[in-house]
Protein backbone atom coordinates (compact mmCIF):
# COMPACT_ATOMS: atom_id res chain seq x y z
CA UNK A 1 0.00 0.00 0.00
CA UNK A 2 1.64 3.16 -1.31
CA UNK A 3 1.65 5.97 1.25
CA UNK A 4 -0.99 7.77 -1.52
CA UNK A 5 -3.51 5.30 -0.79
CA UNK A 6 -2.87 5.92 2.60
CA UNK A 7 -3.97 9.32 2.54
CA UNK A 8 -6.17 8.42 0.26
CA UNK A 9 -7.93 5.94 2.61
CA UNK A 10 -7.39 8.28 5.74
CA UNK A 11 -9.08 11.41 4.16
CA UNK A 12 -12.10 9.15 2.57
CA UNK A 13 -12.98 7.51 6.05
CA UNK A 14 -12.37 10.95 7.60
CA UNK A 15 -9.38 9.03 10.52
CA UNK A 16 -6.81 11.48 12.04
CA UNK A 17 -4.03 9.44 13.21
CA UNK A 18 -4.20 9.13 17.02
CA UNK A 19 -1.03 10.33 18.79
CA UNK A 20 -1.91 8.35 22.28
CA UNK A 21 -2.46 5.00 20.14
CA UNK A 22 1.10 5.51 19.10
CA UNK A 23 -0.17 5.27 15.70
CA UNK A 24 2.42 5.55 12.55
CA UNK A 25 2.08 3.65 9.42
CA UNK A 26 4.67 2.49 7.35
CA UNK A 27 4.02 2.69 3.52
CA UNK A 28 7.81 2.15 2.56
CA UNK A 29 7.57 -1.63 0.21
CA UNK A 30 10.92 -1.74 1.04
CA UNK A 31 11.07 -1.44 4.65
CA UNK A 32 7.92 -4.04 5.24
CA UNK A 33 9.68 -6.37 2.98
CA UNK A 34 12.96 -5.95 5.06
CA UNK A 35 10.60 -6.67 8.22
CA UNK A 36 9.04 -9.78 6.89
CA UNK A 37 12.18 -10.96 5.74
CA UNK A 38 13.85 -10.95 9.20
CA UNK A 39 11.16 -12.51 10.43
CA UNK A 40 12.20 -15.69 8.42
CA UNK A 41 8.66 -16.91 8.27
CA UNK A 42 7.68 -20.37 7.04
CA UNK A 43 3.62 -21.75 6.59
CA UNK A 44 4.62 -23.55 9.54
CA UNK A 45 4.87 -20.16 11.90
CA UNK A 46 1.94 -18.63 13.51
CA UNK A 47 2.41 -14.79 13.90
CA UNK A 48 0.98 -12.03 16.55
CA UNK A 49 0.88 -8.67 14.75
CA UNK A 50 0.08 -5.80 17.18
CA UNK A 51 -1.52 -2.90 15.15
CA UNK A 52 -1.66 -4.20 11.85
CA UNK A 53 -3.03 -0.26 11.34
CA UNK A 54 -4.25 -0.14 7.44
CA UNK A 55 -2.63 -3.68 6.59
CA UNK A 56 0.49 -3.44 4.44
CA UNK A 57 2.58 -5.91 6.42
CA UNK A 58 -0.59 -7.96 7.33
CA UNK A 59 -0.57 -8.53 3.46
CA UNK A 60 3.28 -9.65 3.82
CA UNK A 61 2.63 -12.30 7.01
CA UNK A 62 -0.52 -13.86 5.49
CA UNK A 63 1.28 -14.75 2.09
CA UNK A 64 4.33 -15.82 4.06
CA UNK A 65 2.89 -17.43 7.49
CA UNK A 66 1.01 -20.12 8.04
CA UNK A 67 -1.54 -18.19 10.78
CA UNK A 68 -1.20 -14.32 11.32
CA UNK A 69 -3.29 -12.71 14.51
CA UNK A 70 -3.50 -9.62 14.58
CA UNK A 71 -4.67 -7.04 17.18
CA UNK A 72 -6.51 -3.33 16.31
CA UNK A 73 -7.17 -1.17 19.13
CA UNK A 74 -8.74 1.55 16.72
CA UNK A 75 -12.44 0.06 15.63
CA UNK A 76 -11.90 2.66 12.42
CA UNK A 77 -8.96 0.50 11.78
CA UNK A 78 -10.83 -2.44 12.24
CA UNK A 79 -13.51 -1.62 9.77
CA UNK A 80 -11.14 -0.51 6.86
CA UNK A 81 -9.32 -3.86 7.44
CA UNK A 82 -12.47 -6.08 7.60
CA UNK A 83 -13.08 -4.51 3.74
CA UNK A 84 -9.60 -4.76 2.67
CA UNK A 85 -9.09 -8.47 3.49
CA UNK A 86 -12.69 -9.39 3.29
CA UNK A 87 -13.16 -12.91 3.78
CA UNK A 88 -10.17 -13.40 4.91
CA UNK A 89 -10.37 -12.42 8.43
CA UNK A 90 -11.96 -13.68 11.90
CA UNK A 91 -13.41 -10.83 13.82
CA UNK A 92 -13.38 -11.45 17.68
CA UNK A 93 -14.87 -8.69 19.76
CA UNK A 94 -13.20 -7.44 22.26
CA UNK A 95 -12.90 -9.29 25.35
CA UNK A 96 -13.85 -12.69 23.44
CA UNK A 97 -11.99 -15.47 22.82
CA UNK A 98 -11.45 -17.44 19.53
CA UNK A 99 -13.98 -19.41 17.93
CA UNK A 100 -14.54 -21.48 14.34
CA UNK A 101 -14.02 -18.91 11.54
CA UNK A 102 -17.26 -17.55 10.19
CA UNK A 103 -18.35 -19.70 6.49
CA UNK A 104 -16.37 -18.59 3.72
CA UNK A 105 -13.54 -17.13 6.30
CA UNK A 106 -9.73 -18.47 5.74
CA UNK A 107 -8.28 -20.15 9.21
CA UNK A 108 -5.01 -18.43 8.75
CA UNK A 109 -5.99 -15.07 9.52
CA UNK A 110 -7.78 -13.42 12.73
CA UNK A 111 -8.64 -9.99 13.57
CA UNK A 112 -9.19 -8.70 17.13
CA UNK A 113 -10.74 -5.41 17.82
CA UNK A 114 -9.04 -5.05 20.99
CA UNK A 115 -6.06 -3.56 23.46
CA UNK A 116 -2.91 -5.90 22.50
CA UNK A 117 -1.51 -5.38 26.22
CA UNK A 118 -5.05 -6.60 27.86
CA UNK A 119 -5.53 -9.35 25.64
CA UNK A 120 -1.95 -11.05 26.26
CA UNK A 121 -2.08 -10.46 29.83
CA UNK A 122 -5.54 -12.19 29.61
CA UNK A 123 -5.63 -14.51 27.06
CA UNK A 124 -4.50 -18.21 28.59
CA UNK A 125 -2.06 -19.42 25.35
CA UNK A 126 0.96 -20.55 25.14
CA UNK A 127 2.72 -17.89 22.82
CA UNK A 128 6.37 -20.39 22.86
CA UNK A 129 6.18 -21.12 19.45
CA UNK A 130 4.47 -17.68 18.06
CA UNK A 131 6.69 -14.92 16.39
CA UNK A 132 5.97 -11.22 16.99
CA UNK A 133 6.04 -9.16 13.73
CA UNK A 134 5.23 -5.50 14.31
CA UNK A 135 5.41 -2.00 12.79
CA UNK A 136 5.59 -0.60 16.73
CA UNK A 137 6.73 3.14 17.37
Amino acid sequence: MKLSEMREVLTAREIQLTKSLGQNFLHDGNQLRRIADASELTKRDKVLEIGPGLGPLTELLLERAGEVLAIEMDKRLVDFLRERFGSEFRLQPVGHSSTAPPEGGTPNFELLHDDALKYLQNEQRDWSDWKLVANLP
